[in-house]
């Protein structure tokens, strides 16, 4: 086994996913399983008790990618590409890529993640929560899958409507530009914020989201600039 930030193998033909007739490894292992065709790189997530387990068979969680769509992540295109790195069972169900508890990536992350790359080829119309898309974006910026990562950004960006919704997810994924148009919304609303709504804004910002509609009641109004003029900047 190797680790997640160590040498995968090098590239053989490449392969795209499909939705019908996989080939599964290590089915009997795990109900986690993700289905993928030859030739792939095979992910192992490992829980803190399975990581100790080193004089017995360890299984864990196994996941595989075609080699393909591994290539086009930032973080192992490099090393899969040099022809000075890895071995030929690098990656391989006999060795897969470890990932474990100190890299601080779940299985939740890994499954999601996995789903969100097949989704793009097989469903588009993925059934996932906003925290399990979220849980799928923080896997690809961490292993640089841009395209993916993209995706993703753009069904949150299309499905999370509610203002405080996305506020916390801008601060949960450093989106800093979701911040002030939805400050600047919850301050234009007609309806006043709720008790819930402030503890999950946070105190800080809810006191300024009040100030700042104060200020708009007090002048019968102005337009969304006006708004975005009176925030203090340093909460956003």
């Amino acid at each position: 086994m190797s680790l997640a930030n160590s040498r995968p193998a090098s590239p053989g033909s490449r392969s795209a996913l499909k939705c019908e007739g996989e080939v599964n490894v290590g089915e009997e292992a795990s109900s986690d399983t993700i289905n993928y065709i030859e030739p792939t790189v095979v992910f192992q997530r490992l829980s803190k008790y399975e990581a100790m387990s080193f004089g017995s068979k360890v299984q864990g969680a196994i996941f595989g990618l075609p080699r393909s769509q591994v290539l086009k992540s930032g973080f192992f295109r490099g090393m899969m590409e040099s022809p000075h790195l890895g071995d030929s069972k690098e990656g391989t169900a006999e060795n897969p890529i470890v990932v474990d508890e100190r890299t601080k990536i779940t299985r939740r992350d890994m499954k999601n993640f996995w789903a969100v790359v097949e989704a793009r080829v097989c469903d588009p119309a993925l059934a996932l929560s906003a925290g399990d898309w979220a849980s799928a974006y923080r896997l690809a910026k961490i292993w640089e899958f841009e395209h993916v990562r993209e995706h993703i950004y753009k069904h949150l960006d299309e499905t999370i409507k509610d203002p405080v919704e996305r506020i916390e997810y801008a601060d949960i994924l450093g989106f800093s530009q979701w911040v002030a148009p939805a400050l600047i919304e919850l301050c234009m609303r007609t309806a006043a914020l709720t008790a819930a709504e402030g503890a999950r804004l946070g105190f800080v910002r809810f006191a300024e989201v009040c100030r700042v509609r104060e200020m708009g009641m007090s002048r019968n109004g102005y337009d969304a600039t006006q708004y975005d003029g009176w925030l203090n900047k340093a909460i956003i």
